[in-house]
């Protein structure tokens, strides 16, 4: 590997971090890093409308003998209604069981949905549930996943003229959210569409996710936009994007570590050619303004994307974690300030992506993640919710394979304490309770699971602002 690409790669990862420069761990001593002690909410509604909704012998789950028992002022504190919220449907459009939740969230504008692992169904049941309760309810104009930047913003540019599966082929991680779960919530977008406020698809991630290869479809509006500068450039750039964009759905290191210096150097050339003449870009978009930032913006999670790749090659796995994480936070602080400044964003993406804190993270262990460049910047606007399950079956990200769910072993687990309610779903927010002896556990380090089975440690306040629990977990049917 030359100096000159070691001098050049360098460069790129200081300016991709440049606005992100501290770092933070935190343990139990360190839990004044959050928001702090936000006033008290206390929060109970009584459901008159029960059209779709199960009862309360319907949402009790029966007694487990082997989960360990807790501290009874924990059990005390949990099994009084006014501290959780009992989730009566993964699925129902009525929303009376979800009401408190508006107290909780208030109005910040920027909601994360997390999820302990990809290959579980009840979790994309519920957050499709939870994205129709704050776009219809709360006035949440976007959804953004953990997928391809400008391939969602592509689907969402086509969206009317797509199926549910042709949009989720273009845009998503399809091997991990190709689910008859997750289709629902594009049929959800495309109905949205004809109102005065249709939900808008985004994406924040820096690689490239979409099984269409829809990143192919960037060299054209390359090439139309630099053809305003630049005829002749403009006919040189477009196959060279296509070329790129094919070697990295082909996913080949060694074409990208021979020729990364001048990749990144006419990449770099097409961010200032557009910084030059913004102006005028922007003046031939009327209708979408944003665009020519857009494609910049698009540009630069290529060129991450392709550092990724090369840093796997070479064994420099955290070094490419951690610019991944770092990326897609640029990405979100993107969609926030410039292409949806005035609009309510949620994210869709893994616990550990969205995790307001640093934690002892089971594969990750250090790695400064994406909700903790967000949190230093967003901390008042944001509201992190984490996804856990007590027992069933997983797909795990790990190697893909399915396992059973084991149940907690420790008092001192998150799974131990949440199914004291014996609920089949509940949330409990996290971030409007002081610690004292019922909610000791929130401000204590307790162990939480990963994938259905990898223990980690963490203090659970400062890593999300409220929980969804479940309490049996399956493994979604996967559309093909």
């Amino acid at each position: 590997m030359s100096n000159k690409f070691k001098i050049v790669s360098f460069i790129f990862i200081v300016c991709l971090l440049i606005s992100c420069n501290k770092e933070y761990l935190y343990d139990e001593n360190t839990s004044n890093h959050h928001r702090g002690n936000e006033n008290s909410i206390n929060c109970w509604s009584e459901i008159t409308d029960w059209t779709g909704l199960m009862n309360d012998s319907s949402i009790t789950i029966s007694p487990i003998p082997q989960i360990p028992t807790v501290g009874s002022n924990y059990i005390n504190w949990l099994n009084n209604k006014y501290n959780r919220v009992d989730i009566r449907s993964l699925t129902s459009e009525n929303f009376s069981d979800l009401q408190c939740l508006k107290q909780y969230i208030g109005n910040r504008t920027l909601v994360q949905l997390g999820e302990s692992s990809h290959g579980t169904k009840e979790y994309s049941q519920i957050k499709v549930r939870l994205i129709k309760f704050l776009h219809e309810q709360m006035g949440f104009d976007v959804i953004a996943f953990e997928s391809g930047f400008f391939e969602c913003f592509y689907t969402n540019e086509n969206i009317d003229s797509l199926t549910e599966i042709e949009a989720m082929k273009n845009s998503i991680y399809f091997g991990v959210w190709g689910t008859n779960d997750v289709k629902e919530l594009f049929t959800y977008i495309k109905s949205t569409q004809s109102t005065n406020h249709p939900l808008i698809f985004a994406g924040f991630d820096c690689f490239h996710t979409s099984r269409n290869k829809s990143l192919l479809k960037r060299a054209s509006y390359l090439f139309e936009m630099l053809s305003k500068i630049d005829i002749q450039y403009a006919n040189i750039i477009r196959p060279f994007d296509s070329i790129n964009n094919v070697q990295l759905y082909n996913y080949n290191p060694s074409y990208f570590s021979q020729y990364y210096d001048s990749i990144s150097s006419t990449y770099l050339h097409i961010g200032s050619l557009i910084d030059q003449h913004i102006d005028t870009l922007i003046s031939y978009y009327p209708s979408n303004p944003i665009l020519p930032l857009l494609l910049k913006q698009s540009i630069t999670s290529t060129l991450t994307d392709i550092n990724y790749i090369i840093k796997y090659f070479n064994g420099e796995n955290f070094n490419a974690d951690m610019l991944r994480d770092s990326a897609m936070s640029v990405n979100v602080s993107f969609l926030k300030e410039k292409q949806y400044p005035n609009k309510k964003i949620i994210l869709w993406a893994h616990n550990y992506h969205i995790a307001n804190s640093q934690y002892q993270h089971a594969l990750y262990s250090d790695i400064k993640n994406m909700g903790t460049w967000l949190y230093e910047k967003y901390k008042n606007e944001m509201y992190t919710i984490g996804l856990y399950m007590l027992k069933g079956k997983t797909k795990t990200e790990w190697d893909w394979s399915v396992i059973d769910v084991p149940l907690p072993v420790s008092s001192n687990s998150l799974e131990a304490i949440l199914y004291q309610p014996r609920k089949k779903y509940l949330f409990v927010d996290l971030l409007h309770h002081n610690d004292n002896i019922g909610t000791h556990w929130m401000y204590q380090t307790i162990s939480a699971k990963s994938s259905g089975f990898a223990n980690e440690s963490m203090v659970i306040r400062n890593v999300y602002d409220g929980i969804v629990f479940i309490d049996s977990s399956s493994v979604p049917v996967y559309l093909p």
